[in-house]
């Protein structure tokens, strides 16, 4: 005997929802860990690590602002007092000042939103990134000009994106 899919009552079916007993077709099926059910049975969500509310998003922006403008007043302080010790060498710490301060951001938005990952938790730090690069790139002088500026910027996106990855 086949029924129609109570979804698409055009779709012939003989499946049923173990749950409730609806008849679905195979579209509408879902894999549960005791057979297939239905959708509304199966109770489809994301899982909470993926599941990111506004109020995580706004917890995210937070720190990544405070993080960036720490970050930004330290490498300005050190570029600061030590451009004339160090000269030349100094723009290589202030290479991998940056880099650090996208190790910190990325985790400490992580610890922020409790550990959860997402594409847009990786675009809020992403863009924090490019604006503390932009705000420190003329007092110390690195520019996406050199070959420099481009490593230092890249490197600390991927180490920054990477930790709220999915």
């Amino acid at each position: 005997m086949t029924d129609y899919c109570y979804r698409h009552k055009t779709t012939e079916t003989v499946l049923r929802c173990g749950q409730c007993g609806k008849p679905i077709c195979h579209r509408c099926l879902v894999h549960h860990p005791v057979g297939i059910r239905c959708r509304d049975c199966a109770k489809v969500r994301p899982i909470p690590t993926f599941d990111v509310s506004p109020s995580f998003y706004l917890r995210a922006i937070a720190a990544a602002a405070a993080i960036g403008m720490l970050g930004t007043v330290v490498l300005m302080g050190l570029a600061f007092f030590l451009a004339p010790l160090l000269g030349l060498t100094l723009l290589y710490l202030l290479w991998l000042g940056l880099i650090g301060i996208g190790y910190v951001m990325g985790a400490g938005v992580s610890l922020s939103v409790n550990r959860k990952r997402g594409r847009g938790l990786q675009w809020v730090v992403g863009v924090a990134m490019v604006l503390v690069f932009l705000a420190i790139s003329p007092i110390v002088g690195l520019s996406l000009n050199s070959l420099f500026g481009i490593l230092a910027l890249g490197f600390s996106l991927y180490i920054a994106v990477r930790q709220l990855g999915l």
